[in-house]
């Protein structure tokens, strides 16, 4: 998980991302996901070309991340903080609270043909 730089002064805070400096990528799509009814998953997906950039900028979300190198689970609950989500690499979203919003940064525009939607075709894919 990074540190995102944040400025804080007696006006508040302003927190930044500069495509291509804070994150690896140029940002070509930004999305949000909120008001995800208790104990529903969301993800459950891999990309093959996208990478993306995640940030609970309300609430917290529990994101379990799986590459070649295994699994790890991470907790987003800091509007400070973001993670990086490479390509081929399988996520999950889940136990959001009910406040949670989740920004999404993205590589790339949408294309269903780059999505991996089943688990056992990722670890085919991967090589697993």
């Amino acid at each position: 998980m990074d540190k995102l730089k944040t400025f804080t002064d007696k006006r508040g805070n302003l927190t930044l991302i500069e495509g291509g400096n804070d994150i690896p990528f140029p940002i070509a799509r930004v999305y949000w996901i909120y008001d995800v009814p208790e104990g529903e998953e969301r993800g459950k997906h891999a990309n093959k070309l996208s990478y993306q950039y995640l940030i609970a900028v309300n609430g917290s979300v529990e994101i379990t991340l799986e590459d070649i190198n295994g699994r790890s689970t991470h907790l987003l609950n800091s509007k400070e903080k973001g993670l990086l989500v490479p390509p081929r690499t399988w996520n999950e979203l889940k136990k959001f609270s009910p406040d949670a919003v989740l920004l999404v940064l993205a590589s790339h525009s949408y294309d269903p043909e780059t999505y991996i939607n089943s688990h056992e075709e990722f670890l085919k894919y991967i090589g697993k």
